[in-house]
């Protein structure tokens, strides 16, 4: 029991402290550069402490402490309040600034009800691409796309009551590039991923293209298909799988798709990039390393997280088994995260550089096959908080969760991956 208060204290402490680093960050980027990337401490000089969340190892009670909770989390975001808010089964949970997880919204039963969040249900997981789930913390409310529902749903307090309403889509109406119409008249196609940004437009993507939905909730507008160079065939429009997003303090919006293995960069004003990734055949793929975000092949990713100062997306899952750094300029190279916590530059594909799931955080060194190192073994990002540390888990048939050397098996099947920049400052 003392573990999991301790765990608990700590959790809290960092939960507050990126709540308030969150508003300053926002506050300052927003006036001090406008939409600029933050140069920030170099990335090769920080480091990555795996530490336990929450599913502890043998099942645990649904709420309470976060080391002594069970249930799996298949995504996360957190606030500004400093507190997480995850997607669990048919549950959306919550945790508390002091570390305390709970049922926020959902009956556990999928189905579409509006209303009080604990009477509310989603069908989530539904009608998407290898089960993606995704969900964004923004300044007015939490945003999950429900994709069995084809539509978007929002948790908000009204009166110091939870509620759960319909955002946007359910409809049957489609626009073409430019056009708008109202958020829940629109219709989505295939699976569902969004992110929100600091002015609270929520940007949702479906395989055929992107939207935003304003401020308010009272409009939708298509903001065009994918960038023609996402798609194989010149003649053809592309067609993603998107299967996660995440904004940028700046309101800069990534996305990750899944066969095709693409990253995607929405700008404020609505211009998308083919940021990184590339189409390559079978024979080569994992001959290709680290490098230019554009010549990099990513395996069948299905997570993305962005740092909050806009400096790196952070791309992980399907056969990645890894995270991999991509610099959201566009511009030098994209690196893994080695067992040691530290970036390094993988040679051929990191899928190359697999071993157990055991962290050294004293080792040096570089990635195989160049030296003796790893890859961080990470299955998935569920998402990260407001201070920008990362929440992953590892597939079952891999392990059951991490092991620090130094100091044991972490308790929890998900862990949390804090960031120190240079120096040890988190």
């Amino acid at each position: 029991m003392t573990h999991g208060a301790s765990l608990a204290d700590r959790t809290g402490r960092l939960l507050r402290a990126g709540a308030a680093a969150g508003r300053r960050l926002t506050l300052t980027l927003a006036f001090a550069c406008g939409f600029c990337v933050a140069a920030g401490p170099d990335w090769r000089e920080e480091r990555w402490v795996v530490e336990e969340f929450t599913h502890v190892l043998g099942g645990g009670p649904e709420g309470g402490p976060l080391a002594q909770a069970g249930g799996e989390v298949y995504a996360l975001c957190g606030d500004h309040e400093g507190r997480l808010f995850l997607a669990s089964g048919q549950f959306i949970d919550i945790v508390t600034p002091d570390g305390m997880r709970s049922h926020l919204a959902g009956t556990g039963e999928p189905g579409y009800r509006d209303g009080p969040a604990h009477q509310a249900q989603f069908r989530l997981g539904f009608n998407a691409y290898y089960g993606a789930h995704n969900i964004a913390c923004g300044p007015n409310g939490v945003f999950v796309p429900d994709g069995g529902n084809r539509a978007v749903r929002r948790i908000y307090k009204r009166d110091g009551v939870w509620q759960v309403e319909t955002w946007a889509g359910g409809g049957a109406r489609r626009t073409g590039t430019g056009d708008s119409a109202g958020a829940k008249d629109m219709r989505f196609s295939g699976t569902i991923s969004l992110a929100v940004s600091p002015s609270g437009e929520v940007t949702v993507a479906d395989d055929g293209g992107y939207y935003r939905v304003s401020a308010d909730g009272k409009s939708i507008r298509y903001l065009g298909p994918w960038p023609q160079s996402t798609s194989r065939n010149p003649d053809r429009p592309p067609k993603l799988n998107i299967m996660m997003g995440d904004a940028d303090a700046h309101g800069v919006v990534y996305f990750v798709s899944r066969t095709p293995d693409f990253v995607i960069r929405i700008d404020p004003d609505g211009t998308a990039t083919h940021l990184a990734g590339r189409f390559v055949e079978v024979a080569t793929r994992l001959s290709i390393g680290d490098g230019p975000p554009r010549e990099a092949f990513f395996d069948t990713p299905t997570s993305i997280a962005v740092q909050p100062d806009g400096s790196a997306a952070y791309v992980c899952g399907g056969d990645e088994y890894d995270i991999r750094r991509v610099p959201t300029d566009g511009n030098g190279t994209t690196a893994t995260l080695m067992n040691n916590g530290r970036w390094g530059i993988a040679s051929i594909h990191p899928n190359r550089s697999r071993g157990a799931a055991v962290v050294k955080p004293n080792a040096t060194g570089r990635l195989r096959p160049d030296g003796e190192l790893t890859d961080l073994m990470v299955s998935h990002l569920v998402g990260r908080d407001a201070q920008g540390n990362l929440y992953g888990a590892i597939n079952f048939w891999t392990g059951m969760t991490q092991y620090v050397e130094g100091r044991g098996l972490l308790g929890t099947r998900l862990f949390r991956l804090r960031r120190e920049a240079a120096g040890g400052r988190s």
